[in-house]
């Protein structure tokens, strides 16, 4: 009985330092969702319509060496410039207006003038403010585009000579790399507010109205003068003459025309079947002109048609929507022809689904308090409910997770896992799958704990991954890895040993967390029963480990000629099957026992750490890619974290130890003293 009051006391403690751990992973995870603190008033701005939302959303662009939906395409470029996806200002009489990735592209493409108004660049580092000459408000904070512009030139200045520093291997502070960071975006949003100025502008014809006046033209109708342009210079050229003064001013102003719109929207599909690669209507502009493009007919209605589209829009604003879902129509019925278009509904699904923050937020979150809740009152109906929820949770957010990924593969039209940011999805699922099995076949409830926590941890790892990589990850591969047989053999049987080493740790975290709080009871079947589970996961481990290093191995000999060649991935595969050997053997011979297996173990999250991580930011190496400074600091604070879970580990085992021998010893005298 008097135990009892110690135990309760303890299961507080562990729950209110759980807690803890969640809500510090749930504010990284949210942060950059919160808006500013001061929201910015743009009384004119009024909101799209659904109809125009709904017709812009599914535009095929082609970006990153694919055909995706305009609203993947304005939800990246969003991120990369402001940090998140959501823009909130004040309109009319202080109303809320939200303004969602689709809404923010078609502004900077339709209505520029409200664009520049828009808070889209987020700006974390008051000395890059300093260094362009910007007065800053905050810290980090967000601002626009009219505001930036004030300290353009410096600004753009700066980052030509930071752009030097770079090409000439000179590692950049991180002032600069964030100086450089923001003219690009800047330039990139630049790219989009200038997109129709051929339409806006128009050419200017001197001479050519009434009385000799100028008259304005539509680019179009330039364009289709291009042959005669075309044979006026080449007359120039044969006499040695220059062109006429009005065919300059003409070619001047395409030139600046087709400059303007030739870096934003990659969205029109070329005439000929054979070009893979898609144009912009600056592009479509300057190759009528020059007389290089394969079919000037279809490029001058292309251009024809974008006039047409912001005319309305300025002219005839209630018929909008539907006329820009019929041009996008057009465009979709093209790329349908080049086989080019059969993702994008099904990325607009995925998109709607949202599945990995839903279940991350909706599903993990949630379970992960039903776990720390079931340990008030583990024995009783409370704790039995809490049980049954969280099995109903976590099995929910498994199949959201696989739903997630199964969309994302058919997508990229390759197995789930192709690169770093693959992996953690996968990684997750995989994880809280096999910790489900692990709980059937116990069923004891000390796995089960574990699922959500892991569903909750890996997907945040994803959200932050994203966020801070801003940068689409369902685009292409590189060459070396577009095999779809190696993907699914080799890299989906290694990174399944990550998840079953990962769990394996997890578990024996879940022992030392059980044996620190004494939540055990002091039950030694609890004990044994999650030696038992680890030693049996970490079998598993091995074999899909030493599976997945033996076809690297051959896919390796396959593609560079050598099974072998000590590269930084190669190593860490091979680190992760040498550790669990040598704990599966030391386990055996009786070297390792129930604590020195849980240490051992909790060892090799590190060890997976750096195969799956680490190896990746060396700069070295076939296999490195995905370096920041971010990553970087975040795998150091891993293993630091491991290091002194270790620490106290070793403590309370070398304590334990001296504990028992001093009990022995006083056993040994007692019965001395009785003798």
């Amino acid at each position: 009985m008097s135990e009892a009051p110690n135990t309760n006391w303890r299961r507080w403690v562990a729950f209110v330092l759980v807690l803890l751990g969640i809500g510090l992973l749930f504010s990284r995870a949210v942060k950059g969702m919160l808006p500013e603190k001061s929201l910015v008033k743009i009384v004119e701005y009024e909101p799209w319509s659904e109809e125009v939302l709904d017709a812009a959303r599914g535009i095929p662009v082609q970006d990153g060496g694919r055909v995706k939906p305009l609203e993947t395409y304005a939800g990246y470029k969003m991120l990369g410039m402001r940090g998140d996806r959501r823009i909130t200002i004040k309109g009319a009489d202080d109303k809320k207006i939200r303004i969602k990735p689709t809404a923010w592209i078609i502004d900077a493409l339709f209505r520029p003038e409200l664009a520049v108004k828009l808070p889209t660049f987020r700006i974390d580092n008051s000395e890059v403010l300093d260094r362009i000459g910007l007065k800053g408000r905050a810290k980090r904070d967000r601002y626009s585009y009219e505001e930036v512009n004030k300290a353009r030139a410096e600004m753009f200045k700066l980052a030509t000579e930071y752009e030097q520093l770079a090409k000439g291997d000179i590692d950049l502070d991180t002032v600069q790399k964030q100086t450089l960071a923001l003219a690009r975006s800047v330039r990139d949003f630049e790219a989009l507010l200038g997109y129709f100025s051929f339409v806006r502008a128009g050419v200017e014809l001197a001479g050519a109205g009434v009385e000799g006046s100028s008259q304005l033209q539509r680019t179009s109708t330039v364009m289709a003068t291009a042959e005669v342009i075309q044979g006026v210079l080449e007359q120039a050229r044969t006499t040695g003459q220059a062109p006429p003064t009005h065919v300059q001013d003409i070619l001047r102003q395409i030139t600046n025309l087709s400059n303007a719109a030739r870096y934003g929207l990659v969205v029109l599909p070329p005439s000929d079947p054979e070009k893979t690669e898609w144009v912009t209507a600056g592009t479509r502009i300057w190759d009528v002109m020059m007389g290089e493009g394969d079919d000037p007919e279809v490029a001058v209605s292309d251009i024809g048609e974008l006039e047409n589209l912001v005319l309305i829009l300025y002219q005839q604003p209630d018929e909008f929507a539907g006329a820009l879902e019929t041009w996008r129509k057009g465009i979709e019925e093209r790329a349908e022809e080049r086989d080019e278009f059969s993702s994008v509904p099904l990325e607009l699904s995925y998109n709607k689904g949202n599945w990995f923050f839903r279940a991350l937020f909706l599903v993990f979150l949630p379970g992960c308090l039903f776990v720390v809740l079931s340990w008030l009152s583990p024995k009783s109906l409370w704790g039995r409910v809490m049980y049954w929820l969280v099995w109903g949770f976590t099995s929910v957010g498994l199949v959201m997770t696989i739903i997630g990924m199964t969309q994302r593969s058919l997508i990229m039209d390759r197995p789930p896992v192709g690169n770093l940011y693959d992996t953690m999805p996968y990684i997750t699922a995989g994880g809280v799958l096999l910790i489900l099995i692990v709980e059937g076949l116990t069923r004891r409830g000390l796995a089960l704990g574990l699922a959500p926590i892991m569903g909750f941890v890996g997907l945040t790892m994803a959200r932050l991954y994203e966020f801070g990589d801003a940068s689409d990850p369902m685009d292409p591969l590189l060459a070396v890895l577009r095999s779809n047989y190696w993907l699914t053999t080799h890299v989906l049987s290694v990174t399944a040993g990550y998840f079953a080493g990962l769990v394996a740790a997890g578990l024996s975290l879940v022992y030392l967390f059980l044996r620190m709080f004494k939540l055990d009871g002091g039950d030694t079947s609890v004990r044994r029963a999650l030696t038992r589970m680890v030693y049996g996961v970490l079998c598993f481990t091995l074999l899909l480990s030493l599976i997945g290093t033996v076809l690297g191995g051959v896919w390796a000999n396959d593609s560079w000629g050598r099974f072998w060649g000590w590269d930084p991935k190669e190593n860490g595969a091979l680190m992760i099957v040498l550790w669990v050997l040598f704990i599966l053997h030391a386990r055996m011979g009786g070297v390792l026992r129930e604590w020195g297996l849980h240490l051992a173990t909790i060892f090799l999250s590190a060890v997976i750490t750096f195969s799956w991580w680490h190896v990746n930011l060396l700069g070295v190496g076939l296999h490195s890619y995905g370096f920041s400074d971010s990553k970087k600091a975040a795998v150091f604070w891993f293993y630091g974290i491991i290091g002194a879970v270790l620490f106290i580990g070793i403590g309370m085992m070398i304590h334990e130890k001296l504990e028992m021998r001093a009990k022995r010893l006083a056993k040994a005298a007692g019965d001395g003293v009785k003798a």
